[in-house]
């Protein structure tokens, strides 16, 4: 997902993900599942704010790969919905309007080693999941988004969180080729790839407001943190602020530890760039740095909302060889 509110999706496949007996033909029963709000004035779009909308724009009507009022033509008994939160602030709480459960397969890094059977899963912007969902025979039914889960009383009045809508209808044939069950297993276990917090050397905290990432907002010519390439750290995220944020962080997959000191729910156990810290709330996440390293070239830590990044909530990281410091960052005059 692109900074500027352009929005484009990749579908990566591995030779686990061939093997399985997952929904696979593209288009058919495996359909990408891109969801924006727009607001239009007359042929145009209209990027205004609502009254009082902190977490930024918030569109009037919803488009799935570009498209208004969208649908999909179903003729096998399961697909696979692979979808992205591509809108600029709207969180959305994806279930089917006559809330039939559906499988969690996959979620921001790939796929989960098992199934998760469920009827909601909340996306906030720049996060995706899979999901396999089964159809009957000549029905139509609708993925819709319900209210969050989490959010003050002013989010709900103001920041779209007591909304819902429908985003995709999926009609289905009269006849459907069947589809075999979602596998049992599906990715070998990612608790044996991503990191644990024992194996962390260094603990970093980092407090989330509009006004920036642990009080300062973003600079482009300075470096916030260096860290050691290969190494494993704990970031504490911590939203004392009056609005949810998120947290996206550029060159790694990392694991949602707890939140508030609980065990993450199902959809934050596999692999993850990004996740959603509600107001008020602490996150914990483990980070190993296997990325290339450059002292001079930084990656990005950042809330995935594009008007709280335009304030500032960014920051920048380098990862160094051992016993390496910071260079200095390029000079971006005319960028």
């Amino acid at each position: 997902m692109c900074g500027c509110g352009l929005a484009g999706m990749f579908l990566l496949d591995d030779e686990d993900s061939e093997r399985l007996k997952l929904p696979k033909t593209y288009g058919v029963d495996d359909l990408p599942v891109m969801v924006q709000d727009v607001t239009f004035d007359g042929a145009e779009f209209d990027h205004g704010h609502r009254f009082l909308a902190n977490s930024g724009f918030l569109g009037e009507r919803t488009m799935v790969n570009g498209t208004l009022d969208p649908y999909a033509e179903v003729r096998d008994e399961r697909v696979r919905l692979r979808l992205l939160n591509a809108s600029t602030a709207r969180i959305y709480t994806f279930g089917f309007a006559d809330d039939r459960p559906f499988a969690l397969v996959g979620t921001d890094g790939g796929l989960l080693p098992e199934p998760a059977s469920m009827d909601r899963v909340q996306l906030s912007p720049g996060e995706r999941a899979e999901i396999v969902v089964t159809v009957r025979p000549g029905e139509r039914t609708v993925l819709r988004s319900y209210p969050w889960r989490q959010g003050s009383g002013w989010e709900r009045r103001f920041d779209g969180g007591d909304d819902s809508f429908d985003v995709l209808q999926l009609r289905a044939a009269e006849r459907l080729r069947p589809s075999p069950a979602v596998p049992a297993r599906l990715a070998a276990d990612p608790g044996l790839e991503l990191p644990e917090a024992g194996d962390a050397v260094r603990a970093r905290h980092f407090e989330l407001r509009r006004s920036g990432i642990d009080g300062r907002p973003m600079a482009m010519d300075r470096i916030d943190q260096t860290v050691t390439r290969g190494t494993t750290e704990v970031w504490t995220l911590r939203n004392g602020g009056d609005m949810t944020h998120n947290f996206h962080v550029h060159d790694v997959q990392f694991r949602v530890l707890d939140v508030d000191g609980k065990r993450p729910e199902r959809a934050l156990r596999g692999r993850k760039d990004t996740v959603a810290v509600p107001t008020g709330s602490t996150v914990r996440i483990a980070l190993r740095f296997d990325g290339p390293p450059d002292p001079d070239i930084p990656y990005m830590y950042h809330c995935h909302l594009l008007s709280h990044e335009d304030l500032g909530m960014m920051g920048q990281f380098v990862v160094v060889e051992k016993g390496r410091r910071a260079g200095a960052v390029p000079d971006h005059a005319g960028h």
